[in-house]
């Protein structure tokens, strides 16, 4: 079964987005994506935006988030197969520098950085994001 997953688009003022730089300790391929993560039992998607916003990125306040995309995903981290359903919510947030408040002994192991990119970096970045169609999802929310 599905792991229910929460993602958030942090866009700033100049509709950048934060993404996590995290290395997969198994195989060493580093990748950036949204800050999100698991959606606890009876927690509601914001609540969960607002918890992972905090633990990930030391962000309190989040304002609420507009539900803008659902994504059913399969990818491989540390060895393993992660099934999980994403829910995307968009965030409008001043532009901010990321101090992760309470990350997991494994995030702190994994996670490498945080970088505010606009739309046309992440096009032309031969770095791995995910998900890889992350550019135009931000490109179709911003001219709204």
């Amino acid at each position: 079964m599905a792991r229910l997953v929460v993602k958030l688009l942090l866009l700033d003022e100049d509709d950048r987005v934060l993404l996590i730089h995290a290395k997969d300790p198994k195989n060493q391929a580093e990748c950036w994506y949204p800050v999100g993560g698991g959606v606890e039992p009876d927690e509601s998607l914001q609540a969960a935006a607002e918890r992972e916003t905090y633990e990930e990125t030391g962000l309190r306040d989040l304002p609420t988030g507009i539900h803008v995309w659902t994504r059913d995903h399969t990818y491989e981290f540390n060895g393993q197969t992660i099934d999980v359903h994403e829910e995307w919510l968009l965030h409008r947030v001043e532009h901010f520098t990321p101090i992760p408040a309470q990350l997991t002994e494994y995030e702190t192991t994994t996670i490498l950085g945080f970088r505010w990119w606009t739309a046309p970096e992440l096009t032309a970045t031969t770095e791995t994001v995910f998900p890889p169609q992350l550019p135009d999802l931000i490109t179709a929310i911003s001219v709204r």
